[in-house]
């Protein structure tokens, strides 16, 4: 990757740019399945304390001692837990490893470095009942969920449903008597896990580089690039940041991970589709990471238009609500992404224009509501789709005004409003009117 930001049209730098067509089938996958999976049984409801420790120990046995009744060893694990939450907020290192075995302080030491890097705010355990280990009598088994926060943005103190609390992972945890007490000793993914585990940070030091308006975290393998990508992801946001004033969803922070090939293919669950180079990845309503798969970005103009392009979801999904994924409104989401990803060049001046000309002389499009290509799609029909979707947006903005457009996207993504209801109330009009009028513009445009 070089220093010149100019987008280019030669047709090696076209062909990478079609790439850019699957950048959001995780997100929509995603969400779907994260809106079906959220609502797990022995969670706590949103808002307890982080004093506030799950359900009582199991059944044990209680001795006589000065000052009250000796603790079981499900007490003694929790306390444990309780201390080293505590001491990551406080930014205790020395705390925090205290809670862990001689075999996981590495482990727990890259977490510790990772989380703070992220600005932790929130980190929260929720257990459910422990089990004794059949190899140990004074060994314990306990499954627990971890709630985290990066920010007060992502947690709001009252969250409207469980798809606005905050986001989880699920562990199990076993531990053993040290030297007189409780900690840690094996970690293994527990039960019920969340459908984005395992995260980036959970395990392995990342490297990190911090921006005014953006944080990169790489894999080992790819800090080389931290500096590079920070600079150009940085310049996206001052974009993407105009967008947000515009939208009502300022941004506190942006969050990029740099992922090798391998990362790429396990967090959060891991990427298949072989095309796509970055995705937007929602952790609750309020909190969106983007992930780039680095080998694929070939060039500064495609990372400028790729983060550009996943800034955008990051604007229009905050707060969104989970029907955001549902494939009839696959355009919009896409649509608005790339309208903010080109940004302030012209849907004519995408690469994907010669895409969209094609469709247009094959007789598309009949309406500006598309669906999204199957995963097996050619090249082609994928940029028709972003192209056709990108104009979409392009006609009403300049039908009725970027602030109405805004308002339009946000009535849908947001507050779950169907086309013509969220077109009536941005535009005034209904969305038959609007769908008939862009869809002969476009034909116009190309």
């Amino acid at each position: 990757m070089d220093d010149d930001s100019d987008v280019s049209t030669t047709a090696a730098q076209q062909r990478r740019a079609r790439t850019l067509r699957r950048n959001s089938h995780l997100l929509l996958a995603l969400l779907l399945v994260v809106g079906a999976g959220l609502v797990v049984a022995g969670l706590r409801e949103p808002g307890v304390s982080a004093s506030a420790f799950g359900p009582p120990g199991p059944p044990g046995p209680y001795g006589p001692r000065p000052g009250g009744p000796l603790p079981t060893p499900y007490d003694e694990a929790i306390a444990t837990l309780r201390a080293q939450s505590a001491a990551l907020l406080r930014g205790d290192e020395s705390a925090f490893l205290a809670a862990a075995d001689s075999g996981l302080q590495a482990r727990y030491r890259d977490m510790f470095h990772n989380l703070r890097a992220l600005g932790v705010t929130r980190f929260d355990y929720f257990p459910d009942g422990g089990q004794r280990v059949a190899d140990d009598p004074d060994g314990l088994s306990v499954r627990v969920d971890i709630r985290y926060c990066f920010g007060a943005h992502m947690c709001p103190a009252q969250p409207q449903d469980i798809w606005g609390s905050p986001p989880r992972i699920a562990q199990t945890l076993t531990f053993r008597r040290v030297a007189g007490r409780y900690v840690i000793a094996e970690v293994v993914t527990g039960p019920r896990p969340d459908a984005r585990q395992p995260t980036p940070w959970e395990n392995g030091r990342l490297a990190v580089a911090q921006g005014r308006r953006v944080t990169v975290l790489a894999s080992p393998t790819q800090a080389r690039h931290l500096a590079e990508v920070l600079s150009v992801a940085e310049a996206a946001a001052q974009v993407d940041d105009r967008f947000a004033a515009v939208y009502g969803t300022p941004q506190v922070h942006y969050r990029v991970y740099l992922a090798g090939d391998s990362q790429w293919k396990s967090w959060y669950r891991g990427e298949k589709d072989r095309w796509a180079i970055g995705v937007t990845v929602p952790l609750n309503r309020y909190g969106l990471d983007v992930m780039l798969r680095v080998s694929q970005v070939g060039d500064p103009q495609i990372l400028r238009l790729t983060l550009q392009h996943e800034f955008g979801h990051v604007v229009t999904l905050d707060g969104s609500a989970v029907r955001a994924a549902s494939a009839a409104d696959a355009w919009v989401v896409e649509g608005i992404a790339e309208y903010v990803g080109w940004w302030p060049r012209r849907a004519g001046q995408s690469f994907r224009a010669p895409s969209v000309r094609a469709a247009v002389a094959a007789g598309a499009p009949r309406t500006i509501v598309l669906e999204l290509p199957a995963a097996n799609a050619s090249q082609g029909a994928g940029d028709a789709f972003y192209g056709l979707s990108h104009f979409a947006m392009e006609c009403m903005s300049r039908r009725y005004g970027e602030p109405k457009l805004f308002a339009f996207v946000k009535a849908v993504l947001t507050d779950g409003a169907s086309d013509d209801v969220a077109a009536r109330s941005a535009y005034g009009v209904p969305f038959a009117s609007v769908d008939t009028a862009c869809v002969s513009w476009i034909r116009q445009q190309v």
